[in-house]
């Protein structure tokens, strides 16, 4: 009999438009290869619609929530995301399932730690982090007044959530000591189950792009990629290029894909591009250099191994790279304050990096949840 597995993501997860979601897409699509009968249950949305979800091997549940909506409104006005989806009357009582009835409940935000607070004992429940939440939101407040309501309203439900964990699913090693730091939990009841990569669904589409003379540059300027969904961080890398780094550097193009295109408050240079329905291997080639300014969050930048599965030459903070060490050999690192001049030097393409990007495929991945999972409901 296959495990039974239901899992509670915070937000509605398809058509994929951000590393979260691919996050939870893409590992959801590797379990149920390995035979896990996967449940998800999300909010609602009128783009997630019934022909997305009948193409996946996972079944999706939609929770007709209508407050929902309130937190898009009013994210970042001042209140970050994570802290006013916490805030959730009567959503336990709207599931379309019973947690209780599979083998693992896995919730997916501290959010959410109200519903393991009723589920029976004998429940094994998996905390699926893709962050340490606490630390994500703080760094999306902007004031020290908000960080106090916001942090320490998430910080008690994620100690909660964490504290009836059976398991908590860390996205790098990172994250697994800061558990340990903020929380306590023992080392035996964390797994670190990192952020990973489709390489094989990157070089078909690397492959369709060049076969329909998809843009390359023109080997004459250098070419700055950056591609982000519309979160704080991207955001605030997205006014860094625009104020600072495009106007410095004249003779390079700038290029912004994915949705955090598509709101920029700011003025725009003429050396940089908006791309927001684009994708990276429209831009990639030999004279492109992908960026990733990033100095805040929690969790690890996917962005990355999307840019090395690209063979793309690739200029990074050393925060950047965090949860990926073993990929540092294939990374140019300078703080935010030197890229600049960085960009004005040389910035190695990666070679011989495809082994260890292997490493990241989600099928491997998708094996430490399933070892998890086993040990969790008790099967051999």
């Amino acid at each position: 009999m296959p495990l039974r597995v239901v899992q509670v993501a915070p937000y509605p997860i398809l058509p994929i438009t951000s590393g979260g979601k691919a996050r939870i897409v893409q590992l959801a699509r590797a379990l149920t290869r390995r035979g896990i009968d996967l449940t998800i249950v999300t909010p609602f949305h009128v783009t997630q619609r019934r022909a997305l979800a009948a193409r996946e091997p996972f079944t999706l549940r939609q929770v007709p929530y209508a407050p929902f909506v309130l937190p898009f409104l009013f994210v970042d006005r001042p209140f970050p995301y994570g802290a006013l989806v916490s805030f959730h009357p009567g959503y336990r009582a709207l599931l379309p399932v019973s947690l209780a009835n599979y083998d693992v409940c896995q919730i997916d935000h501290p959010a959410f730690a109200d519903l393991a607070r009723h589920l029976p004992p004998n429940v094994p429940v998996a905390y699926g982090s893709q962050n340490v939440e606490f630390d994500y939101v703080s760094a999306e407040c902007r004031s020290e007044r908000v960080r106090r309501l916001a942090g320490g309203r998430v910080h008690g439900l994620e100690a909660e959530l964490v504290g009836r964990a059976n398991r908590v699913f860390a996205c790098t090693d990172r994250d697994a000591r800061r558990f340990q730091e903020l929380y306590g939990v023992p080392a035996d009841r964390l797994s670190v189950i990192p952020n990973g990569i489709d390489l094989r669904a990157v070089e078909r589409e690397r492959i369709q792009r060049a076969a329909h003379g998809a843009s390359r540059g023109n080997g004459r300027r250098r070419r700055a990629i950056f591609a982000g969904s519309d979160v704080a961080h991207n955001r605030a890398v997205v006014k860094t290029i625009a104020t600072q780094l495009a106007p410095a550097l004249a003779q390079v193009d700038f290029v912004v894909i994915g949705s955090c295109a598509r709101r920029v408050p700011v003025p725009l240079p003429s050396n940089l591009q908006l791309r927001p329905e684009g994708d990276v291997a429209d831009f990639a080639g030999t004279d492109a250099i992908a960026l990733n300014p990033v100095t805040a969050g929690s969790g690890s930048s996917m962005k990355l191994l999307h840019y090395l599965a690209c063979d793309l030459a690739v200029l990074s903070t050393p925060f950047g790279v965090r949860g990926f060490d073993d990929l540092r050999p294939w990374v140019t690192t300078a703080e935010l304050s030197d890229f600049v001049q960085a960009l004005q030097g040389e910035i190695p393409p990666p070679h011989g990096h495809r082994e260890q990007l292997a490493r990241y495929e989600w099928d491997a991945v998708a094996e430490r949840a399933v070892r998890a999972y086993t040990e969790l409901a008790g099967r051999p």
